[in-house]
């Protein structure tokens, strides 16, 4: 937990959506979307399609909360696309930011600099980049890459392509803001990181939690060869991040439906009052979700939205 901020003592700018009292049919109140593989098309766009329904359903009385892998600066165009200046869950539930108040933190789950300095040091022995998304209201950057070692491609791509500020230094020793990490990273392929994170399962144990997926790359939006390895405390996780933001704004869990694609979708999907699967999602996705929608390259969740709006769902 952030030693700074706790969501709970701070006061949040309301709008008409978030203090609408009415529920849309169906008793929904908040809908959380995640990005890429949802929102995001194959390009990496949001389509039109799906940015009107978004703006239906916000009109309608529904909060809308952004729920994604991605830190807020990595998503502002997504948030430019569907006009959205309000609550943010990023890097899977370690941080709740607003950005109707200049992308502010309100929490973030920060992890322990020991925690910190082990999981670096079995990456660095296996010779990739270490990279620590940060908080960045405490540390004024995002992410800080650590090591001797050449960033992968899709790393090198991601930081030209998006207006992330990086830092590099050679040690974790030299971490300027050690109190600010809420994410540990590697990006590599996945045959390299499969061993990495079996052998940090074994040094971590239940001190945090880890998964490797397909990176979002150059010539990837989902499925990609290239892997993202991530680690984070042990109770982060989107749909936790989203409780909180229920237990903000008054909302019962049971009225949040929850849209999405991939591992880091799985408990808010299937804990969620309306658990959604996109057509491209993962089978562990699928297998927990109340309903199913169109592919990303296929508005889904314009789909799914006019369905809730409609009362069908």
């Amino acid at each position: 937990m952030s030693d700074l901020r706790d969501a709970a003592d701070v006061h949040v700018r309301s709008s008409p959506a978030a203090d609408a009292t009415a529920p849309v049919p169906g008793g929904w109140r908040l809908l959380a979307l995640d990005l890429d593989g949802t929102l995001l098309g194959p390009r990496g766009r949001v389509d039109s399609e799906d940015a009107a329904a978004v703006a239906r359903a916000r009109a309608a009385g529904l909060l809308v909360v952004p729920a994604t892998g991605r830190g807020p600066v990595e998503s502002a165009a997504a948030m430019e696309a569907i006009a959205h200046e309000e609550l943010f869950v990023g890097a899977s539930g370690a941080l709740l930011s607003d950005l109707g108040d200049g992308g502010r933190t309100l929490h973030a789950e920060s992890m322990p600099a020991d925690l910190v300095a082990d999981v670096s040091a079995v990456i660095l022995e296996e010779q990739h980049k270490v990279l620590l998304l940060k908080d960045p209201d405490v540390a004024g950057y995002d992410y800080l890459a650590i090591g001797p070692h050449a960033l992968d491609p899709a790393s090198s791509w991601w930081f030209e392509t998006l207006p992330v500020r990086v830092r590099f230094v050679e040690h974790v020793e030299e971490d300027p803001h050690p109190q600010a990490t809420v994410r540990i990273g590697a990006v590599a392929r996945e045959h390299q990181l499969a061993p990495i994170a079996a052998h940090l399962r074994g040094v971590v144990g239940e001190r945090a939690w880890l998964h490797h997926w397909g990176a979002v790359t150059s010539t990837h939006a989902t499925g990609s060869p290239t892997h993202l390895l991530e680690v984070f405390q042990p109770r982060v996780d989107k749909w936790t991040m989203l409780l909180r933001v229920c237990a903000m704004r008054g909302i019962d869990p049971s009225q949040v439906v929850a849209i999405g694609d991939g591992l880091n979708d799985v408990m808010m999907v299937r804990e969620a009052g309306l658990g959604i699967a996109m057509g491209n999602a993962d089978p562990r996705v699928a297998a927990v979700a109340d309903r199913g929608t169109r592919d990303h390259a296929s508005a889904g969740v314009a789909a799914a939205i006019d369905h809730i709006l409609e009362g069908t769902w």
